[in-house]
């Protein structure tokens, strides 16, 4: 390879990890959260699964807001 396909292969990995952490942090916060909440107020799986979504919603919307910059 050359060198600067590397560069530009590395760019790119750099974006898509960025992309994915994006995407999965506030996820498995929602899940930590959550989970913390079903513990404390010893409910089944309602605010764990709430969190999830709400997660998710903030995941794509980081993804929104990052495609919009690029």
């Amino acid at each position: 390879m050359k060198k600067k396909n590397n560069k530009n292969m590395y760019k790119n990995l750099a974006l898509i990890t960025q992309i994915g952490l994006s995407i999965i942090t506030p996820i498995l916060l929602g899940v930590y959260l959550g989970g913390l909440l079903d513990k404390k107020l010893k409910t089944e799986m309602i605010f764990t699964l709430t969190f999830i979504v709400i997660g998710a919603g903030a995941g794509f919307l980081n993804l929104f807001k990052f495609i919009d910059k690029k």
